[in-house]
């Protein structure tokens, strides 16, 4: 089942759940993955149009530090800022028929059947997330496991590239999940259901595609595309297809045996 949620508010996304403090697991316990009878998959992607990466100043570090050279790496990463969102308009028009959130979805929904073990019962996409979206959607979650998959896609600073990026975490809803949190029982994970202390994984994922034919120079790279619209489509289903198989690649993923 697939379902598509829209929220009038705009969100924090999965900020809270990305947050440190535990050991992270970046495996599912293989005893836990026997358990899991019912996955709800919760993706969000909010990003409607695609942009473009600034590449950070380096100003303060090369100067060796300080307030003033800091306010000049801000005024630097601003003014990239503007060229980029410039350069990225006209790219932005021609891909208005673009939708990377279905192109996503799809390859997701791919990729899942590839993973039985995970027993998805539901994938739900959230487009407009409403504050504290984690806590509403794990609360009316009737499976006992809820995957959350936080999605965004650009291009490279230099417009040579198309990059992918997705956090992954899952949390436990059944008292036989949650022994497998990061630190099952602690304060935290009892005051908050959704604190990363009952996560029972969790990843980060980067997909990169260097563009073809491309130059030094972004504002001729910037005009090709935009000129080029069906090259940068094909471009973008190609990073959304990568990053659906990276995802469940890594919820594959098992922890390789100690000696």
């Amino acid at each position: 089942m697939f379902i598509q949620i829209r929220y009038a508010a705009v969100a924090a996304g999965l900020m809270l759940l990305t947050a440190c403090g535990s050991t992270p697991n970046y495996y599912i316990d293989d005893v836990a993955r026997n358990q899991i009878n019912s996955t709800q998959v919760i993706v969000n992607i909010p990003q409607k149009e695609i942009t473009a990466e600034i590449e950070a100043s380096n100003v303060a570090v090369a100067g060796g530090g300080g307030l003033l050279l800091a306010l000049v790496d801000v005024a630097v990463e601003s003014s990239r800022a503007n060229t980029a969102e410039e350069l990225i308009q006209p790219i932005k028009d021609s891909l208005i028929e673009t939708d990377f959130q279905a192109i996503f979805m799809e390859a997701l929904h791919k990729e899942l059947a590839a993973a039985p073990w995970l027993n998805v019962s539901a994938t739900t996409l959230v487009i407009d997330p409403v504050e504290n979206h984690v806590d509403s959607h794990y609360r009316a979650s009737e499976a006992e496991a809820v995957l959350f998959i936080d999605a965004s896609y650009a291009l490279g600073a230099n417009f040579d590239s198309m990059k992918g990026y997705a956090v992954l975490s899952m949390l436990p809803k059944s008292d036989t999940l949650k022994q497998y949190s990061e630190k099952a029982g602690s304060k935290k994970s009892k005051a908050s259901a959704t604190h990363p202390d009952n996560l029972i994984y969790r990843d980060s994922i980067a997909v990169n595609r260097a563009l073809s034919n491309v130059t030094d120079d972004k504002e001729i790279n910037a005009t090709r595309w935009a000129e080029q619209p069906a090259v940068l489509q094909a471009e973008l289903q190609a990073v959304a297809e990568s990053l659906a198989a990276s995802v469940v690649r890594s919820l594959d993923t098992k922890r390789a045996p100690t000696a």
